[in-house]
């Protein structure tokens, strides 16, 4: 892993200067962060070479003194780029850097922090494993991991990833929740996923496609150029029919999450979150299924809102006149099913008669009929309102 003491040998570092520290010169490189806000601390990672003009503690030497003492135990290094608000570094700064044996270094005014950045960050690459790196890039966006957007979307092009000109879906595939995989079934998601990765990549429809690891499963990130062709080509080719053809565990273990096509460093966020919204109540609601799109149920991830509320009780409680668990479960299969008896009944192993039957006592006991489009809705409601609150 690289050390301070690597990047004082480079081209780009030589007019850099050496104030205080020198006993930390060994201290691991592991990010790099520009510093302009008081409550930095808060956004580093750990072994990251901080760069600063120490705006936020210009004022002061003491908060100057403060902040160097505050970052020994997380930063491997700290430079200062003097002459704007900061014209010297003072020696009651360099004896507190001394003391904390963390490197303190003083950036001449002319030199360009991007030149800095990108030399550190090429020096990380060259040391440790791409794809390693690539995985904690995508995890500082999805999480807001950063303070400078600017510094994010270059260190993108890093990986060939234009973060402020194309567009990204967040694909999430996971085992469902309360599921503990095997060790035999970890190796069978990885490989899925790398293999839906390739396809993609290989497909030319798609820019570029990264993978990453997740706590019970894989975020693929897929990135495109025009935001209605990506979404086209997911939907065409993300189907439940050609994934089980990929997938040889049992379907129920996983659940596929595809969140919206968007732009920028938010709009990867909003459609990783907005993935877990899929499934969350695409599970909920069709549980015989395992692929869910945002856009198609983003309806009912809205209506979830006020249906989980106390608000959505109101639903709920249009089925209180109705006791019995079987009348329930006709009812739910029901709408499941389309409306279609023939296949409510081929679902439920019963005469279709029977489900006639029921259907019937349904409305005797609510006093709603489904020919009815507005008790129909009501009745709709009532279900997906059970549903969203028994999970």
């Amino acid at each position: 892993m690289a050390k301070v003491s690597d990047l004082l040998r480079l081209p780009a570092f030589r007019g850099l200067h050496v104030l205080a520290g020198e006993n930390g010169l060994q201290r691991k490189v592991e990010h790099v962060t520009v510093m302009e806000v008081p409550d930095i601390k808060q956004w580093l990672k750990g072994n990251d070479f901080l760069i600063t003009s120490f705006y936020s503690v210009r004022k002061s030497e003491e908060n100057q003194c403060r902040l160097i003492e505050d970052l020994a135990d997380t930063c491997c290094c700290v430079a200062v780029k003097t002459g704007q608000y900061v014209n010297v570094v003072s020696e009651q700064v360099k004896e507190t850097a001394d003391r904390c044996s963390l490197p303190l270094l003083e950036i001449p005014f002319q030199t360009p922090y991007i030149d800095l950045l990108m030399n550190v960050m090429n020096l990380i690459f060259e040391e440790e494993n791409t794809s390693s790196i690539l995985e904690k890039y995508v995890k500082d966006i999805i999480y807001e991991n950063y303070t400078d957007e600017i510094l994010m979307v270059e260190r993108g092009r890093l990986f060939g990833i234009e973060v402020d000109e194309d567009c990204f879906s967040a694909v999430n595939i996971c085992f469902r929740k309360k599921y503990i995989p095997s060790e035999h079934e970890r190796k069978a998601i990885r490989f899925l996923c790398q293999t839906v990765q390739r396809c993609l990549i290989d497909s030319g429809s798609i820019h570029s496609c990264s993978m990453i690891r997740l706590e019970k499963g894989f975020l693929l990130l897929v990135e495109g150029k025009e935001e209605e062709s990506l979404e086209h080509y997911l939907e065409h080719y993300l189907n439940e029919e050609y994934l089980k053809k990929l997938w040889k565990v049992e379907d129920k273990k996983i659940v596929w999450g595809i969140g919206p096509v968007k732009k920028g460093l938010k709009g990867i966020r909003d459609s990783y979150s907005l993935s877990f919204k899929a499934m969350n109540v695409g599970n909920t609601l069709y549980r015989n299924q395992f692929l869910y799109f945002y856009k198609k149920l983003e309806p009912f991830c809205e209506l979830e809102k006020v249906l989980v509320s106390l608000a959505g009780h109101v639903f709920i409680d249009v089925l209180s006149p109705v006791k019995n668990q079987e009348l329930l479960d006709t009812l739910v299969m029901y709408y499941e099913c389309g409306a279609n008896m023939e296949r409510v009944s081929e679902r439920m192993y019963t005469h279709k008669n029977t489900v006639k039957y029921r259907l019937n006592r349904l409305q005797e006991l609510t006093g709603l009929d489904f020919k009815n489009p507005d008790d129909n809705f009501r009745l709709y409601l009532a279900v997906l309102a059970m549903k969203m609150n028994s999970k």
